[in-house]
């Protein structure tokens, strides 16, 4: 960079757009690709902030991410929307951005968004536009169009807490008809009204389908089939009749290719309906696909593809059918702990031939439907048994394509065998949470809004919600964001579609309940769609190219197919197509010598899949040879992508895990990987140290418990003490005492029912390891429980001062050594933070852990917390008022349930006592607000001398 360029930096530097302004995507005009690009721009910002989140999302090109001259991230042309919180990296006065990086395909563009709320509430964007600057003389900033559809970047996290009834649902069993759609919580512009609610002999609802002629099909949760006929405009419903009388639980219903087809669960079987004659009956019914296994998780919808193909979803009760095609890698009963039963996709003609899976590896998704490209999705269930452990996965939205394998195996109550993930997986596309996935449907016959008829609509049955994903392309795939579109209590949705009218029509039931059926219409202002930007259709452009890429390579997820010569020529950028052609060459081992790509191409994620292939399919011997070849030329492993990183060590870790590997290459991966360990990574380390304390124990687990003990993150500290707890060497009574420690603290952990059961399983597999003068010796740490310290001895003690960060200027210019660190110790119990914080070995962890809070406060800013900590409130710490039935406010911190499903909340109302639970039934708070004072009360260093004070905050720094 020339000195130069950064002088017009700050000629040009003014004020970002105002809040809330969308960025653009920008990059520099006439560069070439692979071309090195630099994007920079200065703006000013005050001394006191109270938040700083950016953004930062690329397409098409590789970023580092630079502020005030420190590199702090790295944004990748195919990966997830970088967010940080910028607020530690900025500084009163001039800051600076620096984007640097090159475009790798298609169209690179990158787009930044930065918000910051002052302390003084303002709000300040600053956002990628065609003011920032270039660093190549002459250059300037092309600009194409700012993010379009901005529900994608602008929506907020889906957010389901304590206050929210898992038992919602129940409520409806004792309902005699269906929720007020009054109660309802919608989007503007749109109005739900109540069709009609269940009789006594209809039964309940648990899926719908429009015939052709425009009725509608209801399938009863016991058995049959009811059938709707509206009035003219579909006004009213004006005739009921019953269509079948025994197909039991009719989860999916399809009609196409003049038949119904109907996947009938507890009949375990999926169907074809026909009316040979005309009469409007079906006088003929075929069963195309009898399935085993249980019912349960089981049989459930049905969808027409582009192709014209029937697509079957079923969830892990389910056994996966024999005698088959089976589109996913061969190579899954090899390596991985194989199960008969998990959530897979049938695929097949018309009249039941040419039967196929399709994808498999999903634990309950209920629903599938195509968008207009053609592609499938899915709204996935997760293992809330495992919640809280760092194998949990929420519930996902899938883009369901061949041969994908999501990675769950009808497991539960175990160590789970897809822990950790890893690139043999497909990942999600996006995830939503807790809930309970039921029906899904994109809104393309609606006649809602443009962007809410591309919008993927999803029901959450647990939780009464319909949530509207917007997704936009992500090269071969998809990415997007979830808002709630609907809302009731009871109102436990089962299955959606869309009328010939271009409404909305759902039905609630499930387990007996009462059901309903509802309409949403759209009643606000039509308008004319926006025009595309111009990077919008670039992206549709480049994704169209991908899709067709990722399809050449899915027609040969079957055996027997000779690759086509050039086929060494298409390594793609895209690590969906890569994925893809991963599974074509384990179905087609004979042509693996064709897709073989030199070290030097490793230069994206995606570019280790056809390694990972070979290491797959060739005997132990050659994989030895094979990788050591390869780590000998990937000495600079950690300059790659941060996803590069992670495959090279995980094409390591799937080497050891699956072959039997020479101690040569053993070793080799120990001097590859040992000198990065710890890294600067949060995600590198945790892919590092089950690997290392394997095969060098003696220099990792020392390292590995620092980690432990430097986290705060409840997972991050369960899933170290997962791999730490076989290791037999490297311990010293230290380190073992910490690991006992911090696993003691597990009973404040917070999660499902499968928590404690793996934290005293990690206990037993720690304490196997241990000889019997070990146990004797550790014994007082081993069955130490947290405790909450005692209340302090205030006798003597009077009121110094009403302190304020005003009163310590100049005297926070100390040396922390010199101070009476002995003393601080004794004042963070006199001053109570000891009964809600745990710093070191000293506290009580319900607040935020203090140990390293030096290294993410300067002394004013950690004295300003103390003293006013109303003032920049954490939201996970904000004290939360709630409003009762009976008219009652009661106001506390939120104590999680062990297991969210409690149908009561847990509140501790008086900070100094969080051990005095009060608890509150959920069905009998009707609002949760949060209050703009903090839990932590003010006032806890009046009785402290100003000596005091800087003793205790030289103790925070130094002490523990």
């Amino acid at each position: 960079m020339h000195a130069h360029t950064f002088a017009i930096a700050l000629l040009m530097a003014a004020l970002a757009p105002s809040a809330n302004a969308l960025p653009h995507w920008i990059w520099r005009a006439n560069s070439t690709p692979m071309e090195p690009v630099a994007l920079h721009h200065a703006f000013k910002t005050s001394a006191k902030l109270k938040s700083a989140r950016l953004r930062l999302v690329t397409e098409f090109a590789m970023m580092r991410l630079s502020i005030n001259g420190k590199t702090v991230a790295t944004a990748e042309p195919f990966g997830p929307v970088v967010e940080l919180d910028a607020k530690p990296l900025l500084r009163a006065g001039r800051n600076e951005i620096w984007l640097i990086g090159k475009g790798i395909a298609g169209f690179p563009a990158v787009a930044l968004q930065l918000d910051l709320v002052h302390a003084d509430g303002k709000k300040q964007t600053i956002a990628t536009s065609p003011k920032w600057q270039t660093a190549k003389t002459g250059a300037k900033v092309a600009n194409s169009g700012d993010l379009g559809l901005e529900k994608w970047w602008t929506l907020p996290p889906l957010v389901i807490d304590e206050t929210d009834d898992y038992d919602q649902w129940k409520r409806a069993s004792k309902a005699k008809a269906g929720t007020t759609p009054d109660t309802f919580r919608l989007l503007p512009g749109f109005k739900a009204e109540l069709l009609r609610s269940a009789g006594k002999d209809e039964g309940s609802w648990v899926s719908i389908a429009f015939d052709p002629q425009g009725r509608l099909t209801v399938a009863r949760e016991d058995k049959g089939l009811l059938r709707y006929t509206f009035s003219k405009e579909h006004k009213k419903i004006v005739k009921t009749e019953t269509i079948n009388d025994d197909l039991r639980e009719c989860r999916g219903l399809l009609y196409a290719h003049d038949s119904l087809y109907v996947n009938a669960n507890n009949s375990k079987g999926l169907y074809r309906l026909r009316d040979t004659n005309g009469d409007g009956r079906f006088d003929e019914k075929k069963l195309l696909h009898k399935s085993e296994g249980g019912v349960g998780h089981g049989r459930n919808d049905l969808a027409l593809g582009a192709d014209g193909k029937i697509y079957a979803i079923h969830g892990d009760s389910v056994n996966l059918p024999e005698g088959i095609p089976n589109r996913t890698s061969p190579l899954r009963k090899k390596f991985q702990p194989f199960r008969k039963n998990e959530g897979h996709v049938l695929r097949m003609d018309a009249n039941g031939s040419h039967k196929e899976i399709f994808c498999a590896g999903m634990r309950n998704p209920y629903g599938i439907a195509f968008n207009t490209d053609g592609e499938a999705f899915t709204y996935d269930a997760d293992a809330e048994f495992d919640m809280g452990t760092p194998w949990y996965r929420p519930t996902q939205v899938k883009h369901l394509t061949s041969g994908a394998d999501f990675g769950w195996r009808a497991v539960t109550g175990s160590w789970p065998p897809y822990f950790p993930d890893h690139p043999d997986n497909t990942p999600a596309t996006l995830d939503i949470g807790k809930g309970s996935p039921t029906g899904v449907k994109f809104g393309t016959q609606s006649n809602f809004p443009a962007d809410y008829q591309k919008a993927l609509y999803i029901l959450d049955w647990t939780y009464g919600r319909i949530l509207a994903v917007h997704l936009i392309p992500r090269g071969s795939t998809y990415m997007g964001a979830a808002e709630v579109f609907l809302r009731g209590q009871p109102l436990n949705v089962t299955d959606l579609g869309f009328g010939p009218d271009g409404a909305m029509y759902f039905v609630t039931g499930g387990r007996k309940t009462q059901s309903a059926l509802y309409r949403v219409k759209y009643t606000g202002p039509h308008t004319q769609p926006r025009p595309l930007t111009t990077q919008e259709m670039r992206r549709e452009k480049q994704g169209r190219l991908l899709r067709q890429h990722r399809g050449a390579a899915e027609s040969f997820h079957k055996g027997n197919k000779e690759f086509p010569d050039y086929i060494h020529l298409i390594l793609a950028s895209d690590p969906a197509v890569e994925r893809a052609w991963r599974i074509a060459f384990e179905h087609n081992p004979q042509n693996m010598d064709l897709g073989f790509p030199l070290p030097e191409a490793f230069m994206l994620s995606a570019h280790h899949e056809r390694l990972t292939a070979k290491a797959n399919i060739l005997a132990p011997e050659k994989t030895s040879t094979l990788l050591a070849n390869w780590l000998s030329a990937k000495q600079d492993w950690p300059r790659l992508p941060p996803s590069a990183q992670l495959a090279f060590i995980d094409l390591c870790r799937r080497s050891l895990e699956r072959h039997k590997l020479s101690e040569a290459t053993h070793g080799l991966i120990r001097a590859t990987l040992q000198p990065h360990f710890p890294s600067t990574s949060a995600r590198v380390n945790q892919a590092l140290a089950p690997l290392l304390i394997e095969l060098a124990p003696g220099n990792a687990v020392p390292q590995t418990i620092r980690l432990l003990e430097a986290s705060a993150n409840e997972q991050e500290r369960i899933y170290y003490l997962f791999h730490l707890r076989h290791a037999k060497t490297g311990w010293t009574p230290e380190s073992r005492r910490t690991f006992f420690r911090v696993l003691n603290d597990s009973e404040t952990f917070l999660g499902g029912r499968g928590l404690p059961q793996a934290l005293k399983k990690i206990r037993a597999d720690a304490l196997s390891t241990l000889d019997d003068a070990e146990k004797k010796e550790l014994a007082k740490v081993i069955n130490q429980k947290p405790a909450l310290p005692p209340l302090p001895d205030l006798t003597g003690r009077k009121l110094v001062k009403q302190w304020q960060p005003a009163d310590f200027k100049g005297a926070l210019d100390f040396d922390g050594a010199q101070r009476d660190l002995a003393n601080g110790k004794k004042m963070f119990h006199t001053a109570m933070c000891s009964r809600c914080h745990r710093h070191g070995r000293e506290g009580y962890p319900i607040g935020p852990d203090l140990t390293h809070v030096a290294s993410r406060f300067g002394r004013t800013d950690l004295l300003g917390e103390i003293l006013e900590p109303s003032k920049t409130i954490a939201e996970n710490y904000q004290t939360t008022i709630l409003y009762l039935k009976d008219r009652r406010q009661l106001a506390g911190q939120v104590i999680p349930n062990l297991d969210y499903r409690s149908p009561t909340l847990q509140l501790a109302e008086n900070p100094l006592y969080p051990d005095k639970i009060t608890r509150i039934p959920k069905v009998n708070i009707t609002k949760r607000a949060h209050s703009k004072t903090s839990i932590m009360p003010p006032g806890l260093l009046n009785l402290l001398s100003k000596k005091e004070i800087l003793n205790l905050l030289a103790w925070l720094e130094h002490g523990g």
